[in-house]
């Protein structure tokens, strides 16, 4: 979390100069990444560990300026046979650890660490419910609360907004319209009406361009309204919870994080029981699975199951707060090391991440970093500039044991 480190020249996937740097007995090989704080952390705890740390990722996808000089970066289409030809190419004898930080990547870390014979999720469930509308499905089979959805061809919005506007059909405004594949919160929204859904497809056509398919779909869900929850889970096992924060507006755009979950123990105990039912109806148990959840009335309504590790603090959140290390407890799995899960219920501590965005006053703007210290509690802030979540910058809080003085 502290000020960017420039990076070395990037290294082309061509170039013979790799090979010399590759190859090691402790690579690993981090397939995507985000400029969000788990991907800070992962590569910072790797580096420590003395791993030889590779970044894999889309020539129109890289971080330049945000990662330690000691990891690499290589550009390569996110191509199943191009990256597994670079390994090989570059690891003809000690395979690298596989693993990435981000959802577009999921599928292919999780399919290249398989056909490897390398320690990772299940490829095939990670594929499958990578698609929301097979979230959706899993989740209305296991008998676990979710918003009513429907999928629809983009060719079929036309006829369905008619409907509503005769008050026909289901699902009656407002709704959640986002792509049936996506990234955190990138294309999603909430329409009022049908003209405000037309608008948004107008503007978005192109994000659902390309989607995996004969026809391009997006989820139209219903709005529940509630408190949303970020729920963190851990070889099946629970491992904390927080508060989301999110930008006043239709489009969820994510404000901050804090472990201050405004929770009675009844309404906690059922998000977490309809979480880990979740989770083992997916068999999705190796690692890190994250959830997103909204709380109505004191019931739980699972929204989205992803398998991967969480971004944006949400592992320092609940290193911090609940004392459990996802990212280390990662690393640990990757090795083949044994993980202590943790008996968890509410947070022991204090800990939130603020961010500020593109409409927040300009006086609120810092491109500096720095950290704030004493017995109890520590500020860390910075830049960090994320255009498609409109972040500029982050403003991390936690409180931490006094320190024990002779």
């Amino acid at each position: 979390m502290n000020a960017p480190t420039p990076l070395p020249q990037l290294t082309p996937a061509s170039s013979s100069d790799t090979t010399a740097h590759l190859g090691t007995a402790r690579a690993l090989l981090l397939v995507g990444t985000l400029r969000t704080g788990t991907s800070l952390a992962f590569v910072d705890a790797a580096l420590a560990r003395g791993f030889d740390v590779t970044i894999v990722t889309a020539p129109d996808d890289i971080p330049a300026g945000v990662f330690p000089p000691q990891a690499r970066i290589v550009a390569l289409p996110p191509d199943f046979d191009t990256v597994l030809a670079w390994i090989d190419a570059h690891y003809p004898q000690v395979r690298p650890l596989i693993v990435t930080t981000n959802e577009k990547y999921a599928r292919l870390a999780s399919r290249l660490s398989e056909a490897l014979g390398l320690p990772g999720p299940d490829a095939a469930k990670v594929a499958h419910y990578i698609a929301k509308s097979n979230q959706k499905r899993l989740f209305d089979e296991a008998g676990i609360r979710t918003p009513s959805s429907r999928i629809a061809a983009l060719s079929e919005l036309q006829q369905w907004q008619r409907q509503r506007q005769t008050g026909g059909g289901d699902l009656p405004f407002p709704i959640v319209v986002k792509p049936v594949e996506g990234l955190s919160s990138f294309g999603v929204a909430l329409c009022a009406d049908a003209s405000a859904l037309q608008a948004y497809l107008n503007e978005h056509l192109n994000a659902f361009a390309g989607q995996r398919g004969d026809d391009e779909t997006v989820l139209i869900e219903q709005f529940v309204a509630g408190p949303e929850y970020c729920v963190e889970f851990f070889d099946g096992a629970y491992v904390g919870a927080m508060l989301k924060r999110k930008a006043k507006g239709t489009r969820f755009i994510e404000r901050g994080y804090s472990s201050d979950l405004e929770l009675d123990d009844a309404s906690l105990a059922a998000l977490i029981d309809a979480g880990r039912r979740a989770v083992a109806a997916s068999g999705l148990t190796w690692g890190p699975v994250h959830l997103d959840c909204i709380v109505h009335d004191g019931e739980p309504y699972i929204v989205e199951l992803n398998a991967r590790i969480a971004g944006s603090f949400i592992c320092t959140i609940v290193k911090d707060a609940y004392g459990f290390d996802i990212v280390g407890a990662l690393l640990d799995r990757l090795e083949g090391r044994t993980v202590t899960l943790p008996g968890t219920f509410r947070p022991h501590r204090y800990a939130r991440v603020d961010f500020l965005l593109d409409d927040d006053p300009p006086l609120w703007a810092f491109s500096g970093s720095g950290r704030l210290h004493d017995d109890n509690l520590s500020v860390t802030y910075g830049a960090q500039v994320i255009p498609g979540r409109e972040r500029r910058a982050f403003i991390y809080t936690h409180h931490h044991t006094p320190a024990r003085h002779p």
